[in-house]
């Protein structure tokens, strides 16, 4: 576990509403293990930390030594708080970065060096022009606050920064910013808006730096930020009566392994190796489930089972997919330019069901293209429109595909692909090979991930499809069931001329090796990559 005290580099927690601030000859009840060790924890650190019978109270660096996260159990609101911990400002310093802000938005200048390196210089010909006098120390905090608000995100550049933070959501001025934590689930945070202006100049700056364009006319748009993170924006009252408000779905620059989802739970090693032998021969897998059930997530672990030499395209709507791999083109989807025709809804923009922009490149223009480029595997992000056929169709002809689609079941799943805008027949499913369920369920209070069933497409009878259930999540036990037999390994074994029985110690092989990468805490997604491409039959 990893805390802090107050006055390292003049930090303190951030007071809740209605809270009186902390003083600053206060002792924190927040402790420091070591000012040097900063290593940030790992996923498995965190909950073996997080004990529901415990009083929660863990802090960790997000990027030390300025940014801390101290998640605690918070009496006044009856339940878990997320304070962003920043260094501390007081009035006099306050005043000093207001002043010197001033004069950067008037002293601006680009002479070849990088824009922190000239936040850096430019403070210091301020402070010597102006004659403002700071010590050391604030000097340090009030070049901190320059570069978070001039070049990061402002307010929310501690969130952006936190690698277990998935989603950030603000729903009005002078609320609690809401974020989605890979450990603690939703939580209200410390960091908000105080009013409409402030909250409104800073969507307009979202919208800035992803290159799109928000106004009382177009009042809604969807982006993506230079780091692939997904956003959702809406300005002023006109559509969302509480004020402006954005969603930041993040991008991962360090997705889950196969190893971390075994440690969550999520799978079995026996599913992981018995999904690794399918990848191992091309075999093609849908995951399916609903909204936040970590489809993306298993989607990227099990991609690292790909073979190193195998030529990979990936086509997305937002880059998701981030696989160690240097044979692999990804494909996204672009927006067009200038506004889009009229039609029966005005004022928006970006939203599905929207005519198309100029210059507009769908999901189905990237898979057409996929195909074109003779890949040993295509990943398709999610699959919700027409490029659907198309995806079906490859299959069927032998593509090896891995995609993610949105339903709960197996008859969802049907009604999904035969009607608009997929309108994809029933017969051409049977090309797929294993369909994953996945599902985000309440046990014990606590939200779990869990891949609900594995099920293997043997076809279409008499207009009906026939499936198998080869693996089987059991609520009672949480455990997850190998159901006896496989239809796809016979396939495998009759295509490739391999004794079925030399398949099922394949599976048993692999499934050794990933137990084995648990036990050794081997868990960060190169090292797994590394570890299974070493790996010899």
């Amino acid at each position: 576990m990893f805390r802090i005290k107050q006055g390292l580099r003049g930090f303190k927690l951030t007071p809740q509403r209605g809270q009186e601030p902390q003083s600053e000859n206060t002792a924190s009840e927040v402790e420091i293990v070591s000012e040097c060790d900063y290593e940030i924890p790992g996923a498995s650190d965190l909950l073996k930390a997080y004990n529901k019978g415990d009083e929660i109270n863990i802090t960790y660096p997000v990027k030390p030594p300025y940014q801390f996260a101290n998640v605690v159990y918070d009496d006044a609101i009856g339940g878990i708080i997320y304070h962003a911990i920043e260094p501390t400002l007081g009035d006099g310093e306050a005043e000093k970065l207001k002043k010197i802000k001033r004069f950067f938005s008037v002293e601006r200048s680009a002479d070849g060096v990088t824009p922190s390196r000239y936040i850096e210089r430019k403070v210091l010909d301020i402070l010597d022009t102006y004659g403002i006098e700071v010590d050391e120390i604030q000097l340090e905090k009030i070049t901190y606050y320059l570069k978070r608000d001039f070049i990061g995100f402002g307010k929310i550049d501690l969130l952006m920064h936190d690698p277990y933070i998935e989603d950030i959501s603000c729903n009005g001025p002078g609320l609690p910013i809401y974020v989605y934590h890979r450990v603690f689930e939703s939580l209200p945070t410390t960091v908000q808006f105080e009013n409409g202006y402030e909250l409104n100049r800073f969507v307009l700056k979202l919208a800035q730096i992803s290159g799109n364009h928000i106004s009382v006319l177009d009042p809604i748009t969807d982006a993506t930020l230079p780091d692939g993170s997904r956003l959702n924006l809406t300005y002023g009252t006109e559509v969302t009566r509480r004020g402006s408000s954005f969603t930041i779905r993040k991008f991962s620059e360090e997705p889950m392994s196969p190893i971390e989802l075994l440690n969550y739970g999520s799978v079995s090693a026996h599913l992981l190796a018995y999904l690794w032998l399918l990848i191992e021969y091309g075999k093609s897998v849908l995951i399916s489930g609903g909204t936040a059930t970590g489809k993306t997530t298993l989607l990227n672990a099990i991609s690292l089972f790909i073979k190193p030499e195998n030529k990979i395209v990936s086509v997305e709507d937002t880059a998701e997919i981030n696989i160690p791999h240097d044979n692999w083109i990804q494909l996204v989807t672009r927006s067009g330019f200038g506004r889009a025709p009229a039609s029966g809804i005005s004022g928006v923009s970006g939203v599905s069901g929207m005519p198309e922009k100029v210059g507009d490149i769908g999901m189905y223009d990237l898979l057409v293209a996929a195909l074109r480029q003779r890949p040993d595997y295509i990943i398709v992000g999610e699959v919700r429109g027409s490029e659907a056929f198309t995806m079906f169709q490859a299959i069927s002809v032998g593509h090896a595909v891995l995609g993610t689609i949105h339903s709960g079941s197996m008859r969802e799943l049907i009604n999904r692909i035969e009607s608009p805008p997929m309108n994809v027949p029933k017969k051409l499913l049977e090309g797929v090979d294993v369909v994953l369920f996945v599902g985000r369920i309440l046990r014990s209070e606590e939200h779990i991930r869990r891949v609900i069933r594995a099920v293997e497409i043997l076809g279409v009878e008499s207009g009906h499809l026939i499936t198998n259930d080869v693996f089987r999540w059991d609520a009672y036990e949480d455990e997850f069931e190998y159901k006896g037999r496989s239809y796809v390994l016979e396939r495998i074994s009759e295509e490739f001329g391999i004794e079925h029985d030399e398949l099922i110690h394949e599976i048993e092989e692999k499934s050794k090796l990933i137990e084995e990468l648990r036990r050794e805490n081997i868990t960060h997604f190169k090292d797994v990559a590394r570890c299974i491409r070493s790996y010899k039959k």
